[in-house]
């Protein structure tokens, strides 16, 4: 579709706002994007990495690759305004896929490959990946901020997450399968990095057609970047604030997870994969459930919704590790359910609030300042506990019926850590759409029962059609 076809006018009021015409490409590319970086950013790149003997240190460097590396958007996003949104976006795109080829190369040297130099590899192609995606992802967010309507945002984000999550579980649940049927693990990793190369190029095809922007109807500000001023603007600083702390949390657990159930739950490979798979498809349960919900309901009561879970759930696997529940696949499911809603609502409510507080001059400056912000902390955070992970590896403390050990410890502090995140919340200032009591019977009670009741009359329709 042409540029000159998008339609940015500001429809009446009361009317509903017309999303632009080929927003389905977003949709579509976010299916094939997600099934190449859940691979090579994932639980199969830990996986790998775990399978040729890494450490938790390495496992970190291998993590923060990609969040480090976002701190290249600082320098980029005084280009993309000028160069174009899909232009600046689909260069990016196109370059990074070709180191994952690179990747599927290392994945396929055979056994006979000393591991050092496998690691160290896999890890400069790594490393070229998330280079190229951190000058170009800049561009992304400000692209799609601009030619969605403000008042369709929140469907908008839980369409795309959706996709996002629907492709990530399929594609888990077929890693897992090729990883259980495998007798040769280097060539089933060769394979599933295979896969992550043919959907980077495949996503980088439907971001052609995804509706532009023309850069002369993009703000451009030639004047010197304040980024301090930026940094310090009131409701983007708070915000600031409190994702800081959240993301010091999610950027820990992101990364020691898979080793926490390999080397202390004992738990295969595959199942790994299933696990987070299972997880996903909780997650895309909440979009589906959130996604008439969030436009009315405002950030602050999805986002406290979002922490509370969170606590559940580290405070689960703080029992587990402490010795007091024993794992079950019953203690599993509740584990991967309060993971799943609470990264639903989470993902969801994050990008929505982000997007609301910028001002229209300076958006990408300012998206990538957040961006970075966020990523590095999700980064570098690992790094210091990487390296205290390997240290307290066998190290084991009885606390009456409480076994303290550097798991037990972990999940703790994560607890803690969004506990606090629940009291920086509270400081955020917006304005009140929902209450808290209204929220809840709207997400657990309406908002399933009118799901419910639409899904069993397009049922009773197609029945009757066929009949």
């Amino acid at each position: 579709m042409s540029a000159s076809k998008l339609s940015l006018a500001v429809s009446p009021a009361g009317a509903v706002e017309p999303m632009p015409e080929g927003i389905h490409n977003v949709y579509l590319y976010e299916v094939f994007n997600t099934t190449a970086w859940s691979i090579v950013l994932g639980a199969p790149m830990l996986l790998f990495l775990q399978h040729l003997n890494a450490t938790a240190t390495v496992l970190a460097i291998a993590a923060c690759l990609s969040p480090v590396l976002n701190i290249l958007q600082i320098p980029a996003a005084r280009f993309v305004e000028r160069v174009g949104y899909r232009r600046f976006v689909l260069n990016g795109w196109t370059t990074r896929s070709f180191f994952i080829l690179g990747m599927t190369g290392v994945a396929f040297l055979p056994e006979s490959v000393d591991r050092t130099t496998r690691i160290v590899a896999m890890l400069f192609f790594s490393f070229g990946f998330n280079t190229a995606r951190g000058i170009s992802v800049c561009g992304v967010l400000p692209w799609f901020t601009h030619i969605v309507p403000e008042s369709r945002r929140g469907e908008f984000l839980a369409r795309d997450q959706l996709a996002g999550a629907l492709a990530a579980i399929t594609c888990l649940f077929v890693v897992g399968a090729l990883l259980r049927g495998a007798h040769h693990a280097w060539y089933a990793f060769g394979v599933i990095f295979l896969i992550s190369a043919v959907a980077a190029f495949i996503s980088v095809l439907f971001i052609r057609h995804i509706p532009d922007v023309p850069v002369e109807k993009i703000i451009l500000n030639d004047n010197p970047i304040p980024w301090r001023d930026m940094f310090f603007y009131p409701p983007f600083f708070k915000y600031l604030r409190y994702n800081f702390v959240i993301n010091t949390a999610l950027g820990i657990s992101g990364v020691f997870w898979v080793r926490f159930f390999k080397t202390s739950l004992h738990i295969s490979d595959s199942n790994v994969l299933f696990v987070a798979c299972l997880s996903l498809v909780v997650l895309a349960t909440g979009l589906f459930l959130a996604t008439p919900l969030i436009d009315r309901a405002g950030n602050k009561p999805v986002l406290t919704c979002s922490g509370l879970l969170f606590v559940c759930h580290f405070t689960g696997w703080a029992l587990v590790a402490g010795g007091i529940i024993h794992l079950s696949k019953f203690i599993l499911c509740i584990q991967c359910v309060t993971s799943g809603l609470a990264g639903a609502l989470w993902n969801l409510a994050n990008v929505r609030c982000v997007m609301g507080i910028i001002p229209a001059m300076g958006r990408p400056h300012f998206l990538a300042l957040y961006s970075v912000v966020s990523n590095l902390t999700i980064g570098l955070v690992p790094l210091v506990w990487g390296p205290l992970v390997d240290v307290l590896q066998d190290w084991h403390a009885a606390w009456g019926f409480w076994d303290w050990n550097c798991y037990s410890l972990l999940y703790c502090v994560l607890t803690i850590t969004i506990i606090a995140g629940l009291g920086v919340l509270r400081t955020l200032e917006e304005p009140q759409t929902m209450t808290w009591d209204v929220f809840m019977r709207e997400l657990l009670v309406n908002t399933p029962s009118r799901s419910l009741t639409r899904i069993l009359s397009r049922l009773r329709v197609l029945g009757t059609g066929a009949g």
